[in-house]
C-alpha cells in the first residue's frame, strides 16, 4: 500500500510493548491493601496479583470456629486481588490509551 510505513507501526507497537512491560515491573513493587471482618483480617498484595502478607487479629483465632476465620481470610484475599487487578488495568490503560491488547494489557 503506497504511503503506509508498516515499519513505523511495528516500531510504535514495540515501544508501547516496552512501556507496558516496564510499568508491569514497577507494579510488581506497588501494593494494595484490603480488609475483612472490620479490619481484623488484612491482606496486602502487589499489583501483579501476588499476596505479600496476611495479618489476622488474635481475637479471631478460635479453634472451635475456624470456618469464620477461613471465610474472612478468603474475603480479604479476594478483595485485595480485585483491587490489584483494577489498579493494574487502570495503570496499563493509561499507557495504551484504554485499548486492550491481548497478551499485553
Amino acid at each position: 500500500m503506497p504511503g503506509i510505513d508498516l515499519n513505523y507501526f511495528i516500531r510504535q507497537a514495540n515501544k508501547l510493548t516496552e512501556k507496558i512491560e516496564q510499568r508491569k515491573k514497577e507494579l510488581a513493587e506497588e501494593t494494595v491493601e484490603a480488609q475483612a471482618g472490620d479490619g481484623r483480617v488484612t491482606v496486602v498484595a502487589n499489583c501483579i496479583q501476588e499476596v505479600r502478607s496476611i495479618k489476622i487479629d488474635k481475637s479471631l483465632v478460635d479453634p472451635n470456629d475456624l470456618g469464620m476465620l477461613e471465610d474472612l481470610v478468603t474475603a480479604a484475599v479476594n478483595a485485595a486481588l480485585a483491587s490489584s487487578r483494577d489498579k493494574m488495568q487502570r495503570e496499563l490503560g493509561k499507557i495504551s490509551g484504554g485499548v486492550k491488547i491481548p497478551g499485553i494489557t
